[in-house]
């Protein structure tokens, strides 16, 4: 079967302005950084941003320009403060905001996934009292239960052009396996009509058969395959390593500062190469990274 391994550059090919991208990952966990680097570089604008629960990885796009819709439950850098750039678009009225509960976006997103309309979801009562509902009439309905008679809550389907997930390791085939954290990934690369992978590592197919439960997302789903070291950083990528604490200090601190030291920040970006990246930010701190990781799952077994 033909390979499907690209270079990290290719990302900037395949996601057009304008699009409908969604970002893997969870809280400060497994987000496709290396993948949202290379759309800052690529300059890509008036994407349409979905996320169950982004971090650094929404904020960075919104930063340097490349967001023009945000459809999301929660977006936060968790320790480190809010999201200062989904704080100041949503302030300033100039970000377009779709927000949902997490659990209707995975719904919808299941919903692409069995390649049906609509699902039901009655976590928001019978009748509704979010007002959620309310304010997304596009995305939240209502339909009548053959069976009972009763009206009840449905979310339209959610089918995003393209879905982009970091896993640990995937071979050339696009067999993709997790040993952490992986959020609702699979059901992003099920609903997406094109799926890029970013992984650690690109082994052999003979290693993903020898341990098929670490396989979350199948071959047949995927589109492009990108070895991408280091490919969550600042976020965490379990086993690999932890989150890079300084990082996002340093981080939180530029974009809640805005303005001129911010754009400086994003031009840098734009303008080094993912391994310039690597060197310049991660550096020595790589293996201290990455024996954080081994420890926490030492004591995690000693428990």
């Amino acid at each position: 079967m033909e390979s499907k391994v690209v270079e990290l550059e290719t990302i900037g090919e395949v996601v057009r302005d304008g699009d409908s991208v969604a970002l893997g990952g969870a809280w400060l966990c497994n987000h496709p950084m290396a993948a949202v680097r290379e759309l800052v570089r690529a300059g890509r604008r008036d994407l349409h941003l979905l996320s169950l629960i982004g971090s650094a990885d929404v904020d960075l796009l919104l930063a340097a320009g490349a967001v023009g819709r945000l459809t999301f439950s929660m977006v936060t850098l968790e320790a480190f403060g809010l999201a200062p750039n989904l704080r100041r678009g949503a302030e300033s009225g100039t970000l377009e905001l779709e927000e949902l509960t997490g659990l209707s976006m995975e719904a919808g997103l299941d919903a692409a996934g069995r390649n049906i309309g609509f699902m039901a979801y009655p976590g928001l009562g019978s009748p509704p009292t979010s007002d959620l509902v309310k304010l997304n009439p596009e995305v939240y309905g209502f339909v009548t239960d053959p069976f009972t008679g009763e009206q009840e809550l449905v979310v339209k389907a959610i089918r995003p052009r393209i879905a982009i997930v970091h896993a640990w390791r995937a071979d050339r085939l696009g067999n993709a396996q997790f040993d952490g954290t992986f959020g609702i990934d699979d059901d992003l690369a099920k609903a997406a009509e094109i799926v890029i992978v970013t992984c650690e590592e690109i082994v052999d197919t003979d290693v993903i058969a020898a341990d098929p439960h670490h396989t979350k997302i199948a071959g047949f789903l995927v589109d492009h395959v990108i070895e991408a070291p280091f490919g969550a950083h600042p976020t965490s990528h379990v086993p690999c390593y932890t989150f890079d604490a300084p990082e996002l200090l340093d981080y939180a601190a530029v974009t809640t500062a805005g303005g001129e030291e911010q754009e400086r920040y994003v031009a840098q970006l734009a303008t080094e190469s993912e391994r310039e990246y690597r060197d310049r930010v991660i550096g020595s701190r790589g293996p201290v990274l990455a024996e954080l990781a081994r420890q926490a799952r030492v004591l995690e077994v000693a428990r």
